[in-house]
């Protein structure tokens, strides 16, 4: 039964409410602060409600949705679509007999028709090539061939209403001509696509093999508060990155008096301004993140967590799924999550930032730091079974570190320093190992006290970090004093020689940003010798921890039993519908989409827009 405001009540409320709760429970996305923000924004929750308890958001999100079915179920479909189409189907069949035994006339009645698309969902009248997740929505009930019943959406008929595109016949004709005259070559698109994908907030759907393919491509998508739309982006960044100057005139003219006929002019012009300052990072790599939190239990179970940066140049990292598993069956879960991360890497073509190989970086507690992570294998259950260390960049982040930065001034900061330093002015090595006849004490001052004159140090060699070591209570308060850099022999005592090869790794890195790439070579090495086994690159472990590539990794705010599904080697991958790159959440210019990062994900974010 509706109330007066076209919501529902009573016990038919209660059960709505419980089946988007039981439903939002599988939504392992939702465990990302960035992403409730996105839904709460879309749904129009308040702030409060998307930065409390998970348990809190998803009730409030049901209770809120009950209010106004028939306008908000679709933009709820939506949303979570975004992030996972299976279970965006699974919510949609699920609250469709609600939306069916809706009355159809009455003096309150609501029409199940939204009236609009969520934000920067595409334009439904066409839908955009490639990925369903950002084609459709659900189809509305009540419409004359349902018959009274309500049926899931076709992929290719979605149900909001038709949007008028924002240009006219003759300037969509006009862009025709504009960009028939630009040939793009493969490379070029795939360059192309990521810088506009980069800017938007979400990556473009579809493989547009042409200028003008991509053009139509992002007509199908809202505009932004900015009312710049997604095409016109698109336009600008043709402009820049055409060889032709004149065509390049051409559209930015085109663009100029478009946003001019529509009062956004300046808006157009905060975004170029930003842009010609926006620059690839080198030291941003395509990486795998992976975080490995052991159950409190004391058992051998672990939860998985990952992310995958895609573009490099630019941290965007995008959040995948999280899993149960035992550390016997951590290679399985990494291989499963460096597949995916290929698939995206493959996407995003060479370029000159793109020189090195992917980072794989293992996010972990002070008792997992001395795991051997570089030797897990892909293909373990394969006769070609390899290591991963010989082929990606793999290294160690502090898991406890990263926890404690938000809270932590005096951490954050140490860190932050401590990197600069590192990359200012080189390695500096210093050292730890037992019996080198100075008590713990008088060597931890020596990480914040030095002579006058002498630069910091900057690099850590150490003694294996076991548990209960004094070589893993050194590594804590190194960390504490912001290092980011500490390489160790797994085998335990720092032995002379390796305390030589480390230096000498250190001391023919031309710059502080190889080392990664230098630790990977000397563990190729190592894998191609024979006698490898003996070399300290099959067994050194390098913390290699950048402060300014954060994710959140804090722990769940979840219900009692709300965990991630048990991992299985033959189980489902992960949803292949969109995740959009992530977008700083206050950029006024720019669309909102899932994964927006928060100020702690990306300190120094520089990627066009307003301010930030």
């Amino acid at each position: 039964m509706a109330d007066a405001r076209g919501g529902l009540e009573g016990r038919e409320r209660e059960e709505f409410v419980g089946v988007i709760v039981e439903e939002l429970l599988h939504c392992r996305f939702l465990d990302e602060g960035t992403s409730r923000r996105t839904v709460g924004e879309h749904l129009g929750l308040s702030a409060e409600l998307w930065e409390g308890t998970l348990p809190a958001f998803r009730v409030e999100v049901a209770r809120h949705v009950s209010l106004d079915p028939a306008g908000r179920v679709s933009t709820l479909c939506t949303v979570v679509g975004w992030y996972d189409e299976p279970r965006r189907e699974s919510l949609w069949l699920r609250l469709r007999p609600f939306l069916a035994t809706r009355p159809a006339d009455g003096p309150h009645h609501r029409t199940p028709l939204p009236n609009r698309a969520p934000d920067h969902a595409p334009r439904p009248d066409r839908p955009p090539q490639g990925r369903q997740g950002y084609a459709e929505g659900p189809r509305s009930p009540g419409s004359p061939e349902d018959n009274g019943t309500v049926s899931s959406p076709p992929a290719t008929t979605p149900a909001v209403a038709r949007l008028s595109s924002p240009f006219t016949a003759d300037e969509h004709r006009r862009v025709q001509q504009l960009l028939m005259l630009d040939p793009t070559g493969p490379q070029q698109m795939h360059k192309l696509r990521d810088s506009i994908g980069f800017e938007l907030g979400f990556p473009v759907p579809g493989e547009p093999s042409t200028t003008l393919d991509l053009f139509d491509v992002l007509v199908d998508f809202n505009a932004p508060p900015d009312h710049i739309p997604p095409s016109v982006v698109a336009l600008e960044w043709v402009a820049m990155q055409t060889p032709d100057k004149t065509a390049a005139h051409r559209c930015q003219e085109w663009a100029e008096r478009w946003a001019r006929d529509h009062d956004c002019l300046p808006a157009l012009l905060r975004r170029r301004q930003a842009r010609d300052k926006w620059q690839a990072d080198p030291r941003v790599p395509r990486a795998l993140l992976i975080m490995v939190e052991p159950a409190e239990d004391g058992s051998d179970d672990v939860t998985v967590r990952y992310w995958i940066n895609d573009l490099a140049g630019h941290w965007a990292p995008r959040a995948g799924e999280a899993a149960e598993t035992h550390m016997t069956g951590l290679a399985a879960a990494v291989e499963r999550a460096l597949a995916e991360g290929e698939r995206l890497w493959a996407a995003s073509r060479g370029e000159p930032t793109d020189e090195l190989p992917p980072f794989v970086e293992f996010i972990l507690p002070y008792l997992l730091l001395n795991h051997d992570v570089a030797r897990l294998e892909i293909g373990a259950d394969e006769p070609g079974g390899v290591a991963i260390g010989p082929r990606y960049c793999v290294h160690l982040r502090s898991l406890d570190r990263l926890r404690r930065v938000p809270h932590d001034p005096f951490i954050a900061n140490r860190w932050r320093q401590r990197w600069q330093e590192l990359h200012q002015h080189g390695t500096r090595l210093h050292h730890w190992a037992h019996g080198d006849r100075i008590s713990l004490d008088r060597w931890s001052r020596s990480l914040t006290h030095r002579q006058q004159g002498s630069t910091p140090y900057t690099a850590l060699a150490l003694d294996a970090p076991r548990q209960g070591s004094q070589a893993l209570t050194a590594l804590k308060r190194a960390i504490a004093e912001g290092f980011g850099l500490a390489l160790w022999d797994r085998r335990g005592k720092l032995e002379p020689q390796s305390r030589e090869t480390i230096a000498e790794l250190l001391d023919s890195t031309r710059t502080a940003h190889s080392v990664p790439r230098r630790v990977q070579e000397m563990r190729a090495r190592a894998e191609a010798d024979m006698d490898g086994d003996v070399f300290l690159g099959r067994h050194v472990a390098c913390l290699w921890d950048d402060p300014d590539r954060i994710v959140d990794c804090q722990p769940w705010q979840s219900a009692p039993g709300d965990r991630p599904a048990p991992a299985h080697p033959s189980g489902p991958e992960r949803s292949q519908s969109s995740a959009p790159f992530d977008n700083s959440p206050d950029a006024a210019g720019l669309p909102r989409t899932p994964n927006s990062s928060t100020a702690e994900e990306a300190p120094h974010d520089d990627r066009p827009g307003p301010a930030r």
